[in-house]
């Protein structure tokens, strides 16, 4: 028990009195409904503005994260003849959840291993509560990158060794 008590202090000190639970949460394939050859899983919350909202004040506030109660529908979406589908599918989701379809541009996409590295317009030219905005997107973007690949990290920046395009 001694031993228990002393790892405590550490692990306030390594992690914070206010630690919050991630964002995302991993996807379980078993639950996802397969879509046909030439379609992706879509995935928004059921109520979006309510969504927004609540991970807006969750992002200024703090509390209970609105994500992991959040409802989901999903369907399958026909694919374009695109060069980068997860790209693709990152966008179309940026530019459902942001109140301005521009700031979802998906203007740099790289996967390394196990993670995609994503850089939207709204992290490179923002507005007054851009960061509200993202706190609501980046899981919705991650939820649907996780529905149609095998990444198990979604990280919104530059990918190591790369830098801002000028």
């Amino acid at each position: 028990m001694k031993k228990t008590m002393l790892l405590v202090p550490l692990a306030f000190l390594l992690f914070g009195c206010d630690a919050q639970p991630s964002a995302t949460k991993t996807i379980d394939a078993s639950t996802v409904e397969q879509c046909s050859q030439g379609e992706y899983a879509y995935s928004l919350p059921v109520d979006l503005e309510k969504y927004t909202h609540a991970m807006a004040l969750f992002s200024q506030e703090g509390g209970d994260n609105p994500y992991a109660t959040t409802k989901f529908k999903q369907t399958c979406q026909q694919l374009l003849q695109v060069e980068y589908k997860l790209a693709y599918i990152a966008e179309q989701s940026a530019q459902a959840t942001l109140p301005y379809p521009e700031a979802g541009k998906v203007l740099y996409f790289k996967q390394v291993d196990d993670t995609a590295y994503v850089v939207l317009a709204a992290q490179e030219d923002g507005w007054a509560g851009v960061s509200a905005a993202m706190a609501a997107a980046e899981p919705v973007i991650t939820r649907n990158i996780q529905l149609n690949s095998s990444i198990q990290h979604v990280t919104f920046g530059y990918a190591p060794g790369d830098e801002k395009q000028s």
